[in-house]
């Protein structure tokens, strides 16, 4: 997850290359985020997901495609207080998630230009 490496953000698609897709079963979609720690305002909170913070993913999405990634892939958050869901219903959640998973499938098309 990206949001484990913050510091070391523009080191991710090589650290992708060097592990090879063998050594990768899974990848978080997580961007780092001070709502993954304390309480903050939702929005704020709602940046770890893809589309909503500012991490551009093209990089390790080429990366991953170019060890040709086939692992599981996962649209991640920690909300705080960990433990509560990420929005108050299940169709904003939903509605949230599907954000995400446009945002990476638009960058995935662009990454195949």
């Amino acid at each position: 997850a990206p949001h484990h490496l913050a510091e070391d953000v523009a080191e991710i698609p090589q650290l992708i290359r060097d592990l090879g897709a063998q050594n990768l079963p899974f990848f978080y979609f997580q961007e780092h985020g001070i709502g993954s720690k304390q309480k903050v305002e939702k929005a704020i909170e709602l940046q770890q997901l893809p589309g909503f913070g500012t991490l551009d993913y093209r990089p390790i999405l080429q990366a991953l495609r170019d060890v040709s990634f086939r692992g599981w892939a996962e649209i991640f958050m920690h909300p705080t207080p960990r433990g509560i869901p990420i929005l108050p219903t299940a169709a904003e959640i939903t509605a949230a998630l599907k954000k995400s998973q446009l945002h990476i499938e638009k960058l995935l098309t662009e990454v195949n230009a």
